[in-house]
């Protein structure tokens, strides 16, 4: 695993729940929808070892025509929507619903679109980070608000991703930006817990 100043390079062959981020990553790319990858599946991309179904993903809101263009390029590439039809994608997310995307005919692993709706979405949205994996880039949150955000969770899973997160970023991490977000969640005890880790 690579820091550039550009991004993350992680050197690994992609899983399949990777080969189903970097499919649905490419097919929002080509159709002009501006996502980021956040949660649990941010310190799995990051070689965690735990088990996990879905893909939480943000997206910028975007009309019905994008979205009947996303369901076309969605079903063509052989998925589909695991807990509701892909020609209800727009009111789904307009409902504020996430809608889980999947290989046709199964329901795991999922890739959970939902659209920007509170200030952690807008701030994983515009702080995100490029990650390259065989050879094809993904939009994630940056780690220094992934990790601040994932102590503020609160579960024990949680915390485990931000120590991991915290111990494979390491020096490369913006310790200014993510103390600000430490401070901004209210998560300072759970930070030093951390830090001392």
């Amino acid at each position: 695993m690579e820091f550039t100043k550009d991004g993350v390079v992680i050197d690994k062959p992609p899983s399949d729940l990777d080969r189903l981020m970097l499919d649905a990553g490419g097919l929002l790319d080509n159709v002009g929808i501006e996502y980021v990858i956040v949660s649990g599946y941010v310190a799995v991309l990051f070689g965690r070892s735990r088990a996990t179904e879905d893909i939480d993903v943000i997206t910028e809101r975007f009309d019905e025509e994008t979205a009947d263009e996303l369901a076309k390029r969605l079903r063509k590439a052989g998925y589909w929507g695991s807990a509701m039809p892909l020609g209800d994608l727009h009111e789904t997310l307009a409902d504020d619903l996430p809608a889980r995307i999947a290989e046709e005919g199964h329901r795991v692993p999922n890739v959970e679109l939902k659209f920007a709706s509170d200030e952690s979405d807008r701030i994983s949205l515009e702080n995100a980070i490029s990650v390259r994996l065989g050879g094809e880039a993904l939009r994630v949150g940056s780690l220094e608000f992934q990790i601040a955000y994932k102590l503020d969770m609160g579960a024990q899973k949680d915390y485990e991703d931000a120590l991991y997160l915290h111990e494979v970023a390491g020096p490369s991490l913006n310790t200014t930006a993510l103390e600000g977000y430490v401070t901004k969640l209210g998560v300072e005890n759970e930070y030093e817990q951390l830090r001392e880790s």
